[in-house]
């Protein structure tokens, strides 16, 4: 199937296509979407697939498909926003065609290969052999911190079917069901209580070190500690070395994109954010000689089409530059989305007042004095 750039299927555009299902068919046919002998079930065809036994899109008809498909390409043509796990490649949850006794309208299957309500079926794929066979090979990229990791997303779905569609790709049944396959519940419990009675770390005050250990290991500590440390499972504290030198960019992190097969797509950001690390432009600068011009982003995207390359391959082709070998590596990027702002807040403050000078005040001595008028034996009470 076409995709645009999004990950989306392009269904055909040519009005002709859409009469009924042999004419669809008929086109795809010709586009070269389907083989000379398929048909649009091949189109629904992730139950066909040697490691998938059960799917319940194979049980439609012909018809009912093509009325999904349009209702889709309507869709598609007034611009809808699908979610990242849309369409009919995956398995969803609680899914039965058989609605009183009748299948469901071409409406309803299609929302519910829109995912509106229903959503991907994990536990399906976390019990299927073939696909937990690929998590040894997707590893920490796709997010698996180990082998027996759950699957979670839609992307880490869609590399795992890219693998078994890779030709000569095998596997092996008995190590998959031993070495693959999701914790049960038992074993994350197992694995908690573990965690709750054993040290993972120990720090020593007198040395600094911290000595890593396995939570699974119920010796005593001392052995622990003696062999963790003869592994090289232990971290010193030390006094801190000079001050080295950070590959800071203003701005926010730009947000990485992958095709619907999980792999990483060469964004306009990317050329900016990879030029900066290895030829010390400016991120943020579209000035000559200064920033990264507009004309070099289009440059190297046409050339990342024409050559087919991955993200990998762009970023060791401008590191392997001479331009990048007189700069010289800057280092990983770290974004600031602060920066700026200080400056930014300072300039909206309005100025100190001027000060207010204080009261003068005189405060006269009184002297109390005695009437002529009064006998002299009259006193002021307190003097």
């Amino acid at each position: 199937m076409a995709y645009d750039d999004k990950g989306r299927w392009v269904p055909p555009s040519e009005a002709s296509a859409w009469e009924n299902e042999d004419s669809l068919a008929d086109s795809l046919r010709l586009s070269g979407e389907l083989g000379a002998k398929e048909r649009l079930e091949d189109l629904f065809d992730s139950g066909k697939d040697r490691w998938e036994s059960q799917d319940w899109e194979s049980d439609l008809d012909e018809r009912k498909r093509f009325e999904i498909l349009d209702l889709y390409r309507q869709d598609y043509e007034a611009g809808r926003g699908f979610a990242d796990d849309w369409g009919i490649q995956f398995e969803r949850e609680d899914i039965d065609i058989d609605d009183d006794g009748g299948l469901w309208e071409a409406k309803e299957l299609y929302h519910a290969l829109m995912g509106d309500g229903y959503d991907i079926d994990y536990a399906h794929y976390n019990n299927n052999l073939a696909y937990r066979s690929t998590v040894a090979k997707l590893g920490s990229e796709y997010g698996f911190a180990d082998m027996r990791s759950p699957f979670s997303t839609p992307r880490q779905i869609m590399a795992a079917k890219a693998q078994l569609e890779q030709p000569g790709y095998d596997w092996d049944e008995a190590w998959v069901k031993n070495n693959a396959m999701t914790y049960t519940d038992q074993e994350v419990e197992a694995l908690e209580d573990f965690a709750k009675h054993n040290q993972t770390r120990h720090f020593d005050p007198k040395t600094n070190i911290t000595t890593y250990l396995n939570p699974q290991d119920n010796r005593s500590l001392s052995t622990k500690l003696y062999e963790a440390r003869g592994a090289g499972n232990y971290n010193q504290l030390k006094e801190p070395g000079s001050p080295q030198f950070i590959n800071v960019i203003a701005g926010e992190v730009p947000k990485a994109e992958y095709t619907p097969e999980g792999q990483r797509i060469v964004t306009d950001n990317d050329v900016r954010q990879i030029y900066q690390r290895y030829m010390g432009r400016d991120y943020n600068s579209s000035e000559a000689g200064k920033g990264i011009e507009q004309w070099e982003i289009d440059y190297w995207q046409k050339s990342i089409a024409d050559n087919n390359w991955d993200y990998k391959t762009f970023e060791n082709t401008i590191a392997a530059s001479p331009e990048a070998k007189i700069a010289g590596d800057k280092g990983k990027a770290y974004f600031n989305p602060n920066a700026g702002k200080e400056a930014e807040i300072t300039g909206k403050l309005t100025a100190e007042p001027a000060p207010i000078n204080p009261p003068d005040l005189t405060i006269r001595k009184v002297t109390v004095k005695q009437p002529d008028n009064i006998d002299s034996g009259w006193r002021v009470p307190g003097v």
